[in-house]
């Protein structure tokens, strides 16, 4: 159903300005385009285009009234409101001539690229056709010439959505990861007008607070959606130990490389094959390390201290290579180690350690940077094969936006002014506290700032790490970071 839905949605995205009538009722067509070329093929049929796609900003604008004739939709056109309209079977479109928004069936779907009217005619990114409508395209650069396989037969739509869908969050809403979490299920709900509505359950309520369950439950189905921490998924998802390896990723310009490029792609295709589908990486931060007892410059420093770290074999290791003693423990539990003395500091990121006021219990914060906590925002590929295309994209578009933001929040005032600047410009917000770091040492922390040298020593002394844990994580993948990230 969806493929069919996909074929006929690409029929309506390339509509062109030919007058072109299908001679003949077929289940299948194949339209070939040319960027530049006004000559189109329809199965073997040759037509002349008014307006032959062109290449804008990157991508490929292909002529909509064209598709939308080769199929047999109706295509509708409202000079007033410089407005396209295409209906074909259960499928209603319609896009704005300069507006980055189209609608399907009610549902906002965001473009890459406007649509835009070249010799009277409307042109639209082929890319909304094959992530929106679920067409196939292919795309041939050497010769510059798009494919479209589109079906003739109108889609017939039986999707029924819940009444809720679960979303699994490892924090409270007052952390910027959970207000991230909110915004993504607010965008969703906004954007489908109403007809999807996700619900975040936050402190991992859905999981009884065993956080690093989630993996499973979102695979298994019995939870929707989720956004979560690659180390909470990390003992079913060894690859996601990539992100821990001590001081390997150590700037945001590297965890960007990483998370957009070939390793990024392999752990995202790893992930779907176990059942979770994927959709945009938010961030929980860089981990510091703070503690109760002395400021820690060296690994010798932190001999004879004990800390909590989070449930994964792989920090235990961390520690213990350092000459810390590492022990795993719920935060509320940790609270009361703090208090009693049993423990004497924690590692997390500044997004966590205010939230927490982590100047209750600990006087040093050392800026150290040894690992970076990504998000997940995901979804149960069972919940995600139920939808249509266009939904799909529509969740899709939410996620990377509340993943933007998101991010920007969790950065603001560590990254320069870089997304301080995204959170200003693009979503109109200047947050209250923008310097992270002052705001702790006024908070009475002493904080320290490792040379590159004292640096170098945390680096030689967890060397052991790297030698069990590249395996575990694959060295194939390891090896993709490495070149991701030019090393």
């Amino acid at each position: 159903m969806k493929k069919v839905l996909a074929v006929l949605l690409i029929v309506t995205m390339v509509l062109g300005v030919t007058k072109f009538t299908p001679a003949i009722a077929a289940s299948e067509v194949m339209i070939k385009m040319t960027i530049g070329n006004p000559k189109a093929y329809v199965d073997s049929k040759v037509v002349t285009l008014d307006s032959p796609p062109i290449i804008e900003k990157g991508r490929t604008l292909v002529p909509f009234r064209f598709i939308g004739e080769s199929v047999g939709a109706q295509i509708g056109w409202d000079g007033a409101k410089k407005e396209v309209s295409y209906v074909f079977g259960d499928i209603n479109l319609k896009l704005t001539i300069g507006s980055n928004k189209a609608v399907v069936n009610n549902v906002i779907n965001m473009l890459d690229v406007p649509p835009k009217i070249v010799a009277g005619r409307t042109l639209v990114p082929v890319r909304f056709v094959t992530e929106t409508l679920g067409a196939k395209v292919d795309w041939d650069a050497k010769t510059k010439t798009v494919t479209i396989t589109a079906s003739t037969i109108p889609p017939k739509i039986t999707f029924k959505p819940k009444a809720e869908y679960t979303m699994q969050v490892n924090v409270g809403p007052a952390f910027d990861w959970g207000k991230g979490a909110q915004k993504w299920a607010d965008l969703v709900r906004e954007r489908t007008n109403g007809l999807i509505n996700i619900k975040p359950y936050f402190g991992s309520a859905l999981l009884q607070g065993k956080q690093t369950n989630w993996f499973q439950a979102v695979s298994e189905g019995s939870i929707d959606f989720v956004m979560d921490s690659t180390i909470n998924a990390s003992g079913v998802v060894q690859s996601l130990n990539l992100f821990s390896l001590p001081f390997f990723i150590n700037t945001y310009e590297n965890v960007d490389k990483i998370e957009n490029g070939t390793a990024g792609k392999m752990i995202i295709e790893q992930m779907e094959k176990m059942g979770v589908v994927h959709l945009a990486w938010g961030e929980n931060g860089f981990r510091e390390l703070t503690n109760s007892k002395r400021p820690i410059r060296t690994p010798n420093d932190m001999k004879g201290l004990k800390f909590r770290v989070v449930g994964s074999p792989i920090f235990i290791d961390i520690f213990k290579a350092l000459g810390a003693d590492a022990v795993s423990m719920n935060w509320g539990d940790a609270v009361t180690a703090f208090q009693q003395g049993a423990v004497d500091g924690q590692e997390n990121p500044y997004g966590v350690l205010i939230p927490v006021q982590i100047w209750q219990y600990h006087k040093y914060l050392t800026n150290w940077n040894y690992v970076i906590d990504p998000l997940i925002l995901g979804v149960s590929k069972q919940t995600w094969d139920k939808f249509p295309t266009y939904i799909q994209k529509a969740i899709k578009d939410s996620a990377l936006e509340a993943a933007e933001w998101e991010k920007a929040m969790v950065r603001r005032g560590l990254d320069g002014f870089t997304s301080i600047n995204i959170l200003k410009n693009k979503f109109g917000e200047t947050p209250q506290l923008l310097d992270m770091v002052g705001y702790v040492r006024s908070k009475g922390m002493q904080i320290i700032d490792l040379t590159p040298e004292e640096r170098q020593a945390f680096i030689n002394a967890t060397q052991s790490v790297y030698d069990k844990w590249i395996s575990i994580i694959g060295k194939d993948i390891y090896n993709a970071a490495l070149k991701d990230i030019g090393k």
